[in-house]
Order: structure tokens, then C-alpha cells, then sequence
């Protein structure tokens, strides 16, 4: 069983790599969105992206970019381990060029993942955009470090040359795809634990992706869901009539979504002891990823709130409807739909970091 302290040697990897991070500061209005994990293609059948592309654009357009967000995006972005870089910018000129748009009034940063760390060896100017290896952000007194999350591997050198010549030339013409740390529960849990071990000895909010799983105050979906469930069932005696039929329709929700993640990952881990011994602490975040099949996660800054959100075509999913107790905001009208997930204060957040950790 792995401890529960970082090896020195990573620990001073991460010390580095926070340390040389350029810094953005938000003042009091300022706006961030973060998605990670888009691993954009050609446009063809090997292409994870194009399902989701048309509402990513939507998204972007049409919410953050009116709505005068910051853009993050934090890793693997582009799929350079199949496709050519000219390739891909090639094929996604639309997004490339609202990307641009927030580029051009200071609002873009780039971190890489380990599917597009070959983009730090471009010199700066040949890049349209620009990247780096993390990002650490200032809001309001708190602080928040962006990085993947591949750099807490120790086998990441290795996958970065063996593993990139073995997909471009020989899986991927052979019409297999990746093979990524998210297909893996016990890789996910690991990655997950030594990010939220820096974070919580830094007393710091951490941002990763390449598990492709989205974390919200260091709870998984379904751990948070098997909290909702106990909350709602600790209100059920004491309910009204009215009140129970509700509670009762809601739980049933909460059921088949619980059911339905552990089938998913089979080997759920108790709450209290997820990745280090005490309380835990709800320093580690993961934007999720732009290539699910019903939608696209991010988390959002606003205000001093934190927020999951998904972003959901309709026409795919009917998940996450008014009925089921959340409250979808339409996209001018279209298919797509914005369902915040979870939020909580950034001051409250920020108080139990420093006062439990």
C-alpha cells in the first residue's frame, strides 16, 4: 500500500514545477473556465473529439466568451500521440479561432499532458497559442496550481517515447486507441492521491485532468452521490407528505446514478480515508474531460464560488433534467444545456484546507 507522504524525489519535482509556474491574477469579477482532456484529432473515425466539437464551439461562443470568462485549458488538448500537429489545427480552424479570440484579449493559457507535451518542444514563436507546463492562478487571497497530472508519474519519460511510436505507427493504423491512466481504477487512484498529498502539504487548491474523472472538493461523482443519498435519507423521517414523495424521487435517482457508477469503477473506496488518514481535505479538483458521451465537464470560477459543471446535448442524454432535481439552463435555445453539478464557496473551501490540514 502506498504511504501517505510523497517520495522526496517527486515532491521536489512538483516544489519545481510550482515554483516556475507563470501566476495569473483575477480580481474581485474576474471569471475562469477549465477544461482538460479534448485530445482533439483529425476529424475522422479515430477522432474522440469530433462527437463533442459542435458543443464545445457552442459552449465557448455562446457562454464564455460573451460572458467575458478566462479560458484555461489544462492538458492534452491536442492528440498528438496519433496525428500530426498541422493535422489537427488543420481540421478544428473554428475552434482554433476562438481560442484566438481569447488569446487576443489576454484570456487564453495552455498547460500540456502527456498526449501534447510535444508541443514545449516548438520554440515560442512557431506556436499560435501560447503553453506551458502548469499555471498557478490568484483569486481573492486563495491560491490554485493548474497542472494534467501526468507529472506525478514516474513512468511518464518511458510513455512518452515508447508508448508515442508505439500509437502513431502501430496502434493507431490498426484503429486501436489510446490506452490512457483513465481506463485503469487503480492508476486514476493513484495519480489522484499524490496530487492531493502536494496539495494538501502546500495547503493549496490543486487542478489536474488525465484521469478523465471529474473531482469536486476531492470526491469522485460517486462518492458525492453516496453522501447525497445518506443526506437525504437522515431528512426523510422528520419530511411532510409532499416532502417525502420528493425525497423519495430524488433517491430513487440517486439510486440508479450510484448503481450505475460502480458498475463503472467496481472498486469504490470508503470516504473517510480516500487518500490520506484524518479528514479529508477538499484541495484536489479535476475538470473531468471534452470527450464524454453524453457531454463535456469543466469547473468554473465565479464570484468566489466554485462550481462542476456539465455541459450536455439533450439530443444524446436526458440526464441531469429539472425532474431529477437540477436545473439545466438551455443554450440559446439549442440542443445543449449547462447543469452546474456541485458548488460550494471558495472561502469555505479555503477554511478547511488551512484549518484541518
Amino acid at each position: 500500500m502506498e504511504r501517505d507522504t510523497l517520495a522526496i524525489g517527486l515532491r521536489r519535482k512538483l516544489d519545481h514545477l510550482h515554483e516556475r509556474a507563470p501566476v495569473i491574477r483575477l480580481g474581485d469579477g474576474g471569471k475562469l473556465v477549465v477544461f482538460s482532456d479534448l485530445h482533439l484529432g483529425d476529424g475522422g473515425a479515430d477522432d474522440d473529439f469530433a462527437a463533442n466539437a459542435e458543443l464545445l464551439a457552442a459552449a465557448l461562443e455562446r457562454y464564455y466568451e460573451k460572458e467575458n470568462y478566462i479560458l484555461a485549458l489544462n492538458g492534452d488538448i491536442e492528440e498528438l500521440m496519433r496525428f500530426p500537429l498541422a493535422r489537427i489545427q488543420g481540421r478544428w480552424q473554428g475552434i482554433y479561432a476562438v481560442w484566438q479570440r481569447f488569446a487576443g484579449r489576454g484570456a487564453f493559457f495552455k498547460t500540456v499532458g502527456n498526449h501534447d507535451q510535444g508541443l514545449l518542444r516548438h520554440e515560442p514563436g512557431e506556436l499560435s497559442l501560447p503553453v506551458s507546463e502548469s499555471l498557478r492562478v490568484e483569486m481573492g487571497g486563495h491560491r490554485l496550481w493548474l497542472f494534467h497530472g501526468h507529472q506525478v508519474s514516474r513512468v511518464n519519460w518511458l510513455f512518452q517515447t515508447l508508448g508515442r511510436l508505439a500509437l502513431r505507427w502501430l496502434l493507431h493504423p490498426l484503429g486501436i486507441g489510446n490506452y490512457t491512466v483513465a481506463r485503469s481504477s487503480r492508476r486514476r487512484f493513484r495519480v489522484e492521491k499524490r496530487a492531493y498529498l502536494f496539495a494538501r502539504q502546500k495547503k493549496i487548491m490543486v487542478l489536474i485532468g488525465h484521469t478523465h474523472r471529474p473531482l469536486f472538493e476531492s470526491l469522485s461523482r460517486l462518492d458525492t452521490v453516496k453522501i447525497e443519498i445518506e443526506n437525504l435519507c437522515r431528512s426523510y423521517p422528520a419530511a411532510g407528505p409532499v416532502m417525502k414523495r420528493e425525497l423519495e424521487q430524488r433517491l430513487a435517482r440517486l439510486k440508479r446514478e450510484y448503481i450505475e457508477l460502480q458498475h463503472r469503477d467496481p472498486q469504490p473506496r470508503r470516504v473517510e480515508n480516500l487518500y490520506h488518514e484524518g479528514p479529508l481535505l477538499p484541495c484536489l479538483f479535476n475538470s473531468g474531460c471534452g470527450i464524454g458521451r453524453h457531454g463535456i465537464t469543466a469547473l468554473e470560477f465565479v464570484e468566489g464560488r466554485a462550481a462542476l459543471v456539465y455541459w450536455v446535448d439533450r439530443q444524446r442524454s436526458g440526464k441531469y433534467v429539472a425532474s431529477e432535481g437540477y436545473d439545466p439552463q438551455p443554450l440559446d435555445g439549442s440542443q445543449y444545456s449547462r447543469v452546474v453539478l456541485k458548488e460550494e464557496d471558495l472561502d469555505y473551501i479555503f477554511t478547511r484546507i488551512r484549518l484541518l490540514g
